[in-house]
């Protein structure tokens, strides 16, 4: 008999027993003076994932779930999988899906990145692979990446093709589905941030997806810092104006937040910000963390790089206080960013080389033994 994952509204299909253990250790950490939720709400709203910000190596994903990890966040890339108009090839994310699901992990996947023919159709001066992160901006491009979401879902999602050409893995259909990635950023949304844009984006991909799968959630791409600059809104201000758009609030199910900050405090700020904008708009929203992190070691001049004692006590401090909130919050997982050290050449970020909770050559951090005593997996 095969197995099946669920994320999203349903999260406690999809949420494995370590989910359980987590919600009851953190539950545990908390404190009597605190509201916390039962286990078995705790674990119903939480599932908790890593990003993995490199490729990933023969073993690694059966090691992320004997750590307590139950799902992995990746990119689903429009540019690789439509080269060419029209012609889908999965072939890389078969393989990612097929590691994930025989480890026992449930995908969940960003759905981004332009192809050069969508940039150059829209009149972007780029090329060469460089147009990736040029949103579509015509409604011709964005029904194509619509097009593609909507293959994507059935593809992967319940009843998909891939489960059909692999009935030796256990089934876990993705059923919920992230749109781009940090769209109120320059660097992520070219030429630049815009929520009606956005707005359009989403619409037409969730219609694709709920066509493919009714049951699906359509997550909103991870709302980056709680500042605005010339060329980023911070996730507040995205989200209000975002919710001004006709019709919006219909087209998503889940809002999801980079909260990324120096101190617990910080990030519980941002996040607390967001729900408020949220829940007065749509009191059922769901919220999901889908980055967050801090580094044990790198260039001083970086808020987020902290020691390897203290990122695991900032995991330790942010994990606690996310399990005694997700039921208030509707909280339905936390993603840990990232799962292995990167070299300093040409990084993500300034501070991500040392973001892991393992290192390069893959020894485990005192976050990853924080981490794992957190889900009581030894």
């Amino acid at each position: 008999m095969k197995t099946r994952g669920r994320l999203g509204r349903s999260a406690a299909a999809a949420v494995v027993a370590a989910c359980a253990a987590l919600a009851l250790s953190l539950a545990a950490s908390a404190g009597a003076d605190d509201p916390v939720a039962t286990t078995a709400d705790a674990a119903d709203r939480l599932v908790v994932g890593v990003v993995p910000q490199r490729s990933l190596q023969d073993g690694e994903p059966r090691r992320m779930a004997g750590a307590g990890i139950d799902s992995v966040r990746f990119m689903v890339s429009w540019a690789s999988v439509e080269r060419n108009r029209d012609v889908y090839d999965w072939t890389p994310v078969d393989r990612t899906v097929r590691e994930f699901a025989a480890a026992g992990l449930t995908p969940f996947p960003f759905l981004y990145g332009s192809p050069d023919w969508a940039a150059q159709r829209d009149r972007f001066a780029c090329g060469g692979g460089g147009c990736f992160t040029h949103a579509p901006a015509s409604i011709e491009t964005r029904h194509a990446f619509a097009r593609f979401a909507g293959a994507a879902v059935r593809r992967y999602g319940p009843g998909g093709t891939f489960w059909d050409d692999h009935p030796e893995l256990p089934e876990r259909p993705i059923r919920a589905w992230q749109i781009w990635n940090e769209p109120n950023l320059e660097r992520y949304f070219k030429p630049d941030p815009d929520t009606s844009d956005y707005a359009d984006i989403v619409r037409r991909a969730s219609a694709e997806i709920k066509a493919a799968d009714p049951d699906a959630d359509v997550v909103l791409g991870g709302l980056f810092g709680p500042k605005s600059t010339a060329k980023m809104d911070g996730a507040r201000r995205f989200l209000k104006q975002l919710y001004r758009e006709p019709g919006i609030a219909e087209s998503f199910d889940g809002v999801a937040v980079h909260p990324y900050s120096p101190t617990a405090r910080g990030v519980l700020d941002q996040i607390r910000a967001v729900k408020r904008v949220a829940r007065g708009r749509d009191a059922d929203v769901d919220l999901w963390i889908t980055e967050i992190g801090w580094a044990s070691h790198g260039r001083r001049d970086q808020n987020l790089v902290k020691s390897p004692r203290l990122q695991a006590e900032m995991l330790r401090r942010t994990f606690t206080r996310f399990a005694r909130r997700a039921d208030r919050w509707g909280l339905k997982g936390v993603f840990w960013f990232a799962w292995r050290d990167t070299a300093r050449r040409n990084p993500v970020c300034a501070w991500c080389p040392g973001a892991g909770l393992v290192s390069r050559n893959g020894s485990p951090k005192r976050a990853f033994r924080e981490l794992r005593r957190l889900t009581r997996v030894r």
